[in-house]
């Protein structure tokens, strides 16, 4: 059974919006960065996990999207046989359209729409999906930009969704203290480099499950992507221990002109102190 928990993150920095997200698996994943063109000429860059073709990113018309697991009930049976994610296909065709309100439609409606929550932003607005299969999708413009929203793995907006008190209270735990510790630690942050290594940081024992980063037995933080919607970037971040990243594939036609700029980061290995 391959599992999936994660950060996600959504909000304004140097005078336009951003997303961000930390990637934990229970697996280290074999991930490729892509660059291509939709039919319509529009330029997208994702990130697609080969092991079970999950997919996020970002296109030229400053739309993105990352997403965060909110597993309950029929959700959890599914994964468990499941190899490939259905996910990544909605998301990249969200990506293919070229306004907001076009890609949310998809997002909650396309092969019955990505469950979890999903932040998914253009350079003017940002909005929050939050959706499993139990539960009717609640849809959200996020107007507050005093501090970056977050979304961890327990319901915001829906009852009963992802981790609760009831059903895995270890789990929803971690969850709870995930966020806060994340919106503690980026409430200061002003520059778009610095949201990422932001998340990172360990603050309890290195095996605790409550740490942003985790390198636990049965979950670790395999990698990081970081969208600059206004600015048109996409960074990457991977821990080369957990995550066997598999470079760029370009696959726009010769003479095209870039528009997105790619960064990749590799963190360096640091032992447990």
């Amino acid at each position: 059974m391959k599992l999936e928990e994660c950060i996600v993150v959504g909000g304004k920095v140097e005078g336009g919006n951003f997303l961000a997200k930390s990637r934990d698996r229970n697996y280290v994943p074999h991930v490729k960065i892509y660059r291509e063109l939709t039919d319509s000429g529009m330029e997208i860059v994702y990130m697609k996990d080969e092991d079970t073709d999950y997919t996020e990113g970002m296109n030229s018309a400053c739309i993105g999207i990352v997403n965060a697991a909110l597993l309950v009930g029929d959700d959890e049976k599914a994964v468990k046989g499941k190899v490939k994610s259905h996910d990544g296909e909605i998301i990249k065709k969200a990506l293919s359209c070229d306004n907001l309100k076009e890609a949310l439609q998809v997002l909650i409606s396309y092969k019955d729409g990505v469950k979890g929550h999903t932040l998914v932003a253009d350079d003017d607005q940002v909005y929050s999906i939050e959706m499993t299969s139990k539960h009717t999708p609640v849809i959200k413009q996020i107007e507050d930009f005093s501090s970056p929203t977050v979304r961890t793995n327990h319901g915001a907006d829906l009852t009963g969704a992802g981790y609760t008190p009831n059903r895995k209270p270890y789990d929803y735990m971690s969850s709870k203290i995930r966020k806060a510790t994340a919106e503690v630690q980026l409430a200061s942050i002003d520059t778009f480099d610095s949201i990422a290594p932001s998340l990172t940081k360990s603050l309890f024992d290195p095996n605790s499950n409550y740490n942003m980063r985790r390198r636990t037995k049965n979950m670790r933080t395999t990698s990081q992507c970081a969208m600059h919607l206004t600015k048109k970037m996409f960074h990457f971040y991977f821990w080369p221990q957990e995550c066997e990243f598999m470079g760029i594939e370009n696959l726009t036609p010769s003479d095209h002109s870039n528009k997105i700029h790619i960064k990749v980061y590799k963190y360096k290995y640091k032992k447990k102190t």
